[in-house]
Formats: C-alpha cells, structure tokens, sequence
C-alpha cells in the first residue's frame, strides 16, 4: 500500500466542444493551467471513442476496440501525472449506446475520442508532485510522488538544533564575565571626574561669549541645495527599468520555456502567446499571466532578442 497526502488544491472546470480529441485537447488545457498532478472526473457525450482492456495473464493491453457512432460518457475518472517529463493522463470510462438489441454498456480504458460535447472537473495538487512510474509486479504503469529534497532538509534541522542551544551558553559565560569588570571600572574613574570638574566649569562662562560658530546651521542649507542637481538623474534609473522590465516575447523571438525548452514565437497579442518547440516542432499556446518573464537578452549573432520564461510562483 502506497499513501500519497495533498494539502493543497484547486480545481478547473474544463468544457471540450464538438470535435476535439481526447486526450490531446485535455492535454494541452492541463499544460496551459500548469496542472502537473490531479484527478479528473467528467460526463458528456462523445461521436466516436476506443477501448482497451489491461490483460493480467499478458501483462498487456489488449486490442482496442472502436465505438463507431454516438455514445454517452455515463463515467469518466482518470490521473494527471508526470511520465517522462510530459504530461500523462490515464483516463477509464464507461460509455452507453443503443444498439440493435437495445442498450449496451461497453467500459475500459479511453485510448482515443472525439468529442461531442464532455463537461470535466479537474483537481490539482499543486504540492504534491505525481510521476507514472513502470511496476515490475503488474506490469503497469502506476503512479508514485516525485523525488524531492524535502526529506533531505528535513532531517537536518534535529542535527542543526544541538549545536544551536550548545553556543549560546558559550556565548552568555563570557559575556557576563565581560560585564562585571566593565561596571567596576567606571565606578572607579567617575569620582575623579566629579572632583576636576568644579574647577573647569570657572572658566566656561568667558567662553560661552565667542560663540561665534552658530551661523554654521545656515552652512547646512546650501549643501542640501547643493545635493539637489546631483538627485536629479537618479529616479530615473528606476523608471528605465521598470520599462525594460515589461517587455514581452513578440514574433520571431526566442524563448526558453521551463516545461517545453527551447521555443521560437510564432505569433503574440501581449497575453497569449504561440510557441514552436525547437526539438520536435509541436506548436504550444501559453498564456503570459501565468509566467513570469525575466529581461531579455540579445544574441550577437542573429540580433534575435531571448526571453526566459518561468513559472509564477
């Protein structure tokens, strides 16, 4: 038994319309709200689907079977997960449709639809992190949480804690011993101070007439007058930057996107923006609100400008 915990979710409503495909139209909406793990649950209709059934004593897939003609989703669940970097989705369903002896139920695994019209609520964990991992047991593909560093941090904390408490006692000997010879030194010197004083204090008085020196506050206002020309260039470093700062990837630049790697921009209207991937050519479609673009660079060789595009935390 394997027990997975997420404590932080949000869910989408995702609405598929006539013609789409499973799961390639799912997919590509998953990718667009940055849902890496989930579950998925959905009713509908669909014009055409296949279905497979796990075999146990192969320990693979039997052949599909195709539904020609309309059929009703009366159950689809499935998981989002992780499988070799992508997007995964397992998706079972339970289809009806008439038929020449009446109703008939066919269920499995959906390898492949096209959709009618399909109404899905999607749950993403957003803190636990899911992959499709191969089980030598079953021969299947199961899921399992991602490696993370946490275990690893976690374990040091206990280790950092000791030697925390160990130094402040270390810290607190010297200081009181520190203290106690430094009160008792001043107590000594503050009556020889208190004696030389009376005797000084005579000839203040002749000197309290030279006091000449007070028009030195008037000298303090022109070096504030003065400093006032040098000021003024410096707001406006920050208003440059916050200029560069909202430049956005327009057609023909290149991006590097943090799930899909490097990109070329094939069309932009400032929020939304379509992407050709570099390594397979697949075209994606992202939004930009839910990216967080760092400044761009330019490339001395092709004077393309280059822009990083991460995740928004």
């Amino acid at each position: 038994m394997n027990v997975l915990e997420a404590r932080r979710a949000r869910h989408l409503i995702i609405r598929l319309d006539r013609g789409e495909e499973l799961p390639a139209a799912l997919v590509r909406a998953l990718d667009e709200a940055e849902a890496r793990a989930g579950w998925i649950e959905g009713v509908g209709s669909l014009e055409q689907a296949e279905i497979a059934l796990f075999d146990q004593a192969s320990r693979a897939y039997a052949k599909t079977r195709v539904l020609e003609g309309p059929c009703d989703v009366a159950a689809l669940s499935g998981s989002i997960a992780l499988q070799q970097g992508e997007t995964s989705l397992r998706l079972s369903a339970t289809l009806a449709r008439e038929s020449g002896v009446g109703l008939q139920l066919a269920a499995g695994e959906l390898v492949w639809a096209r959709v009618y019209g399909l109404e899905l609520r999607v749950t993403v964990f957003d803190d636990l992190p899911l992959v499709r991992t191969f089980d030598e047991r079953t021969g299947l593909m199961q899921l399992a949480a991602q490696a993370t560093t946490l275990p690893a941090t976690a374990g040091e904390a206990p280790r950092m804690a000791p030697q925390a408490q160990a130094a402040e006692p270390a810290r607190a000997a010297p200081q009181a011993q520190a203290a106690e010879p430094a009160r008792a030194a001043p107590q000594a010197s503050a009556p020889e101070l208190v004696r030389t004083a009376p005797p000084a204090a005579t000839p203040e008085p002749p000197r309290a007439a030279p006091q000449a020196p007070a028009p030195e506050p008037p000298r303090a206002a022109p070096t504030a007058s003065a400093a006032e020309p040098a000021g003024i260039p410096l707001p406006q470093r920050p208003v440059r930057r916050r200029q560069e700062e909202e430049a956005y990837p327009e057609v023909g630049d290149s991006v590097t996107h943090f799930h899909f790697g490097e990109c070329t921009v094939i069309s932009s209207d400032g929020e939304r923006i379509r992407l050709r991937q570099e390594r397979d050519g697949r075209v994606r479609e992202v939004s930009l609100t839910m990216l967080r673009i760092e400044p761009p660079t330019v490339d001395p060789a092709t004077g393309k400008k280059q822009f990083r595009l991460a995740r928004k935390n």
